[in-house]
């Protein structure tokens, strides 16, 4: 939802500010990942970009493990929109084993906590 909201912001012209409680982790981590997912960096990349912006950014440990278990995530992504159809095919039928079933729970969609994010009009 954040991603969405700041890309809609930034599409009409808008400017977004998001920060958490002290302004150097949540907020931090939030940007970072819009970053990554954006760009298509990597979250190494990333970090360096936003750390040049506000220097005095340090997002804790969980959100930093958060940030690159989402890296492995959004590359993958990004390989399989690459992929031709034959090859994810083909890929499916090499790798083709028991199904796994992988739901997201209440508790990983919270790690975050609570995140302001408010856009600024431009004037």
């Amino acid at each position: 939802m954040t991603k969405e909201f700041i890309d809609g912001s930034v599409q009409t012209g808008g400017k977004v500010l998001v920060r958490g409680n002290a302004g150097i982790s949540r907020g931090a981590a939030s940007v970072t990942a819009h970053v990554m997912g954006t760009f298509g960096v990597r979250y190494r990349d990333a970090l360096a970009y936003v750390q040049e912006r506000r220097f005095c950014i340090n997002s804790n440990a969980g959100f930093v493990h958060q940030l690159r278990e989402y890296e492995a995530i959004y590359l993958a992504e990004l390989t399989i929109q690459m992929m031709s159809p034959r090859q994810i095919e083909r890929s499916l039928s090499v790798h083709s084993g028991p199904t796994v079933s992988l739901q997201k729970t209440h508790e990983e969609d919270d790690d975050f906590g609570n995140v302001q994010v408010a856009t600024l009009q431009n004037g």
